[in-house]
């Protein structure tokens, strides 16, 4: 069974479709569940006329980065950004200021997208299986779909990687649903009407940029420390690229010996569910954060999971923290 069917089947699929919000339908690595459905707009309500991916597969905000930051609406739904007039729906976006020449062009452009969406008051939103000519979900054919071996050989070999047994479920689930940027960031929280000043959307720790996965976990000055005391201690450099998808699946491919790029990404999942329990010890409980003791708690908690999952560890917490790679190559050579 492969990952994806495995989460479905113990989650639901109904679960997922609750808990997914509209924006992530525009990530990459979920396509193998949004491939199959669309959101038909109605009365617009609760779907982001900024964030949400309502008009195309990419959200506006995204499409046209320098209206949105002269948008009055920034946060507006569809149905708040016009008004029907009979049986027509006119579209009302304001602007901070007039615009520039070049502006008006991509003002003309949005302006031709949306006006390719009816909004009809009082008609509720919802989302349509592309299978069907109803436009209803179907189990049968949806199972037969997660069924289908991936058509990008790459994209599967990471999804074997996520679910790797050398971490715990819980932590394999964390790291899943940060490549699929389903974790409550606070600009995921933005997105889902929870946060509602923008004023509280910078990283918690940096407290200069907003906070996403990719900030998080690669961008922030802290992450990047821990991520250099890393490298230090496995006795080797490793690139951070643009974002966690692309990162991980980078991570760990400069060794061939497949024991040792497990260990890596052992590491891997340490250092973002260390990150991540930093990061709400510091939002609900106003906990300091201690770069020194991120990094010790990252030593440690590796060491236990890999101990864990070896079925004779032939090395200590001392070995450990000094070379892992070492620790990992004893062990390979004893069993």
């Amino acid at each position: 069974m492969w990952p994806q069917q495995q989460f479905v089947a113990h989650m639901g699929l109904d679960w997922i479709l609750d808990n997914i919000g509209n924006e992530t339908r525009k990530q990459v690595n979920a396509r193998w569940l949004w491939e199959d459905f669309r959101l038909k707009i109605g009365e617009g309500k609760g779907v982001k006329f900024w964030w949400d991916s309502w008009c195309g597969e990419e959200c506006l905000a995204n499409k046209f980065p320098r209206l949105y930051l002269l948008s009055t609406g920034k946060g507006k739904e569809c149905h708040e950004m016009g008004n029907a007039e009979r049986d027509t729906w006119k579209w009302n976006i304001t602007w901070r200021r007039k615009l520039f020449e070049w502006e008006e062009e991509a003002a003309r452009e949005l302006k031709g997208m949306i006006e390719k969406v009816k909004i009809t008051p009082g008609c509720p939103n919802r989302w349509e299986w592309r299978h069907s000519k109803e436009g209803q979900y179907s189990t049968k054919i949806a199972y037969q779909r997660l069924s289908m071996p991936r058509k990008n050989p790459e994209e599967e070999k990471i999804f074997k990687r996520v679910w790797s047994p050398i971490v715990p479920s819980k932590v394999a689930a964390f790291n899943w649903k940060t490549l699929m940027d389903r974790i409550p960031t606070k600009l995921n929280l933005i997105k889902r009407g929870v946060i509602k000043d923008m004023a509280e959307r910078n990283c918690v720790f940096c407290e200069e940029e907003t906070e996403d996965a990719d900030h998080l976990f690669l961008k922030c000055r802290v992450a990047r420390r821990l991520w250099q005391a890393c490298a230090n201690w496995w006795g080797t450099n490793f690139t951070l690229h643009r974002d966690c998808w692309t990162t991980f699946q980078q991570f760990g491919t400069w060794t061939s010996k497949p024991h040792i790029s497990e260990g890596w990404d052992c590491i891997w999942n340490t250092v973002l569910w260390t990150i991540w329990m930093a990061r709400n010890g510091k939002v609900f409980h106003d906990s300091k954060v201690n770069k020194s003791n991120l990094f010790e708690l990252i030593q440690l908690r590796s060491f236990a999971w890999v101990k864990a999952r070896k079925a004779r560890c032939y090395f200590s917490l001392s070995d450990w923290m000094i070379d892992p790679t070492s620790c990992l190559l004893v062990n390979c050579r004893r069993k």
